[in-house]
């Protein structure tokens, strides 16, 4: 089939998964949203903000439904979600009594459907490559830590529990952020999807929908809540090959993707909460509530992006000290005292940022990345947005260069030029530092990866590059077309007016253009390129053949419900589990089996002439092994000889086979 047409055929595919889609968009969307409408939010704000609301009830309802007696489904979110709601709403009305509030605006009908396109238009461009990465709605990507992510999720069908305390004991460990596996499996059991299906709905709307919208809240915290804000900063959430395609490639890292695209929302509550930027129409109060109601989701979908929020405050918060210090030291009558008090209080913080940053980290022996690259290359793939061997993102560049300098040049929201220096700084020490304790002490929250922090850069590229694109529309288009400053409103009597609004919207559809197309460029293609292999089914792909798939998908047919199979978890055989909901001995890669289980893995060939392996076999209640050959992922090779030659050893026949993917039962120990 030509390329062409087996494009087309992968993308009308993607037909028969809108009821999942409109499903996973109402279960991210709408928790968030009754808390939203209950905490007297609206517009923008309330369709943002609201995945992120979500997720954190999620996170806690899953938490809270074992506790209750309750198996993983939408109730225990709807018992959060009402719970959540009334405290919100309770909350804002007492605001409204004792603190002066703005009540929401009437509706302006033409900026809501300006918005609504910027919206749309980012979540079209970012849409279609992650259509283009997936390929198919059952596509998955055959990576390394793909294998416990989906084993995961139909973990959590199977017993019933989301916990972050319960997941993990399918690999044997005691805790794990499960937000992702929650939400995923949400989809998976409402509409009865599979669960590569409900992987890569959940990954499309989280990285299509939800990352763009937090985008522009971001934007309008730091710009102002206008059309123009929404449309560059739509725009630019697609502009960046290191975000949302890099995490969907590398890894593959499904839960540090969904904290991240959570990021944005939550940086831009608590710079509202901070008072810097613009503001909701809410009370501090209020804005403060919504802030803590976005970190549970923030924290459970991956500890390092709560680490990353608390990273990105740093600046904003040193600028709020040194302001307030000032400000002491000008008007206190007990100068000394009041500047004594407010060093006490910068230890203390910094003291809390530096316990939190030891804390909150993987072990150091998961730490171990090492640089990559020269200190020089690494500055420059920052400026350049071009981070881990990607091309010059030059719109960006020139657009963030040109934010920096006008921020500089103004004496305005320079703490946003130190949120980025933060950041650049972290990825230009895990990139190019050299491995050992000050390298770990900075980076080791994210396992010294370099692709991680490199996937927080657009966090803070954007809102510069923003900055830029505003200010040019602002300063040069507008008085260019209309002969002077912004139009925020067009009377309908005047005709001229009116030929001036639509003169300029005319001019800004044309720009918009411009811009989408000046960013979809080799950065972005390059990361799509490099993404797309590692989901598409080919007889040598890393995990899982098409054959393997095939005898896979037969299972549920030939292996009884309750039994357990072994085999080797490198070569993809692992996935059966999340495939076909039959269970294998390990689960994972790197799972926890128990300590008996090298019996079975080195010597089950040898079951007829080695009287210490029949009583594993029954202990561990072993009936099938799925052979999937030697063909491990990465090349490696770890053994699980005791798997071969079963049936010429007398210990299995053969139950169904695929090219040379087998399926056997056991014959040997009165099996």
């Amino acid at each position: 089939m030509p390329l062409n047409e087996k494009a087309l055929e992968d993308f009308l595919s993607w037909s028969s998964t809108i009821p999942h889609v409109l499903a996973g968009l109402a279960i991210l969307f709408v928790p968030g949203l009754l808390v939203l409408w209950a905490s007297r939010v609206r517009g923008v704000a309330m369709v943002a903000v609201s995945a992120p609301v979500t997720v954190s009830i999620a996170a806690v309802a899953a938490l809270v439904a074992p506790v209750l007696g309750l198996r993983w489904s939408l109730v225990p979110v709807a018992i959060v979600t009402v719970v959540v709601a009334v405290v919100a709403l309770g909350v804002t009305r007492l605001a409204l009594k004792n603190e002066a509030v703005n009540e929401p605006r009437r509706i302006n009908w033409l900026a809501g459907a300006g918005h609504t396109v910027a919206i749309l238009t980012a979540a079209f461009l970012i849409g279609r490559r992650l259509l283009a990465v997936f390929g198919t709605p059952e596509s998955f990507s055959q990576t390394f830590d793909n294998v416990f992510h989906l084993n995961a999720v139909r973990y959590i069908l199977d017993t019933g529990s989301g916990s972050s305390f319960t997941v993990s004991s399918m690999t044997g460990g005691t805790f794990y952020p499960s937000a992702w596996h929650d939400i995923v499996s949400l989809l998976a059991g409402v509409t009865g999807a599979s669960v590569p299906v409900a992987v890569n709905v959940t990954n499309l709307i989280v990285g299509s929908v939800v990352w763009p919208l937090g985008c522009i809240f971001l934007a309008h915290t730091l710009l102002g809540n206008r059309v123009v804000v929404s449309v560059a900063a739509g725009v630019l959430s697609a502009a960046f090959g290191a975000f949302p395609l890099l995490l969907l490639d590398f890894g593959v890292l499904y839960p540090n993707f969904l904290g991240n695209a959570l990021l944005p929302v939550a940086l831009g509550l608590a710079l509202q909460a901070l008072g810097l930027g613009y503001q909701l129409p809410q009370s501090r109060t209020v804005v403060w509530l919504l802030f803590l109601a976005a970190l549970p989701g923030l924290t459970l979908a991956h500890p390092s992006s709560m680490m990353a929020l608390l990273a990105l405050l740093l600046s904003p918060l040193l600028y709020l000290w040194f302001r307030t210090a000032l400000r002491l030291w000008v008007r206190s009558p007990k100068r000394w005292l009041a500047l004594a008090g407010m060093v006490a209080v910068l230890a203390a913080g910094l003291g809390a940022l530096v316990v939190a940053w030891k804390a909150v980290r993987p072990v150091e022996a998961a730490a171990t990345w090492q640089p990559f690259e020269s200190t020089g290359r690494a500055i420059g793939e920052v400026i350049t947005s071009s981070g881990i061997g990607r091309s010059v993102s030059w719109v960006v560049m020139i657009l963030a260069v040109a934010g920096v300098v006008s921020l500089i040049l103004r004496q305005k929201q320079l703490w946003l030029v130190g949120m980025y220096l933060v950041m650049a700084s972290l990825f230009v020490v895990v990139a190019s530092a050299e491995f050992g304790p000050v390298r770990t002490f900075f980076t080791g929250v994210w396992y010294n990866d370099p692709p991680r922090l490199a996937s927080l850069l657009p966090l803070v590229t954007l809102p510069l590059a923003a900055v830029a694109a505003v200010r040019c529309w602002d300063k040069w288009i507008v008085p260019m077309v209309v002969g002077r400053p912004v139009i925020t409103t067009i009377r309908p009597e005047s005709r001229r007016a009116a030929l001036r609004g639509f003169a300029l919207v005319i001019v800004g559809a044309v720009v918009t253009g411009l811009l989408g197309f000046g960013t979809q460029q080799a950065n972005v293609r390059e990361a799509q390129s490099a993404a797309t292999p590692g989901y598409r089914l080919t007889e040598d792909a890393p995990l899982v053949s098409p054959d393997e798939l095939a005898l896979i998908q037969r299972l549920p047919a030939e292996v009884p419900a309750g039994a357990t199979m072994v085999g080797n978890p490198w070569n993809g055989s692992a996935l059966a589990y999340a495939f076909s909901g039959r269970k294998l001995l390990q689960l994972h890669l790197l799972g926890e089996v128990p300590s008996d289980a090298t019996k079975i893995f080195d010597g089950l060939n040898e079951a007829n002439s080695d009287p210490t392996v029949c009583p594993v076999i029954r202990r561990l209640q072993i009936g099938y092994v799925l052979d999937f050959g030697h063909q491990e992922i990465r090349g490696w090779d770890h053994g699980y000889r005791g798997l071969d030659d079963l049936v010429t050893d007398g210990v299995a026949k053969l139950v169904d086979s695929e090219g040379q993917a087998r399926l056997f039962k056991l014959t040997a120990c009165g099996q």
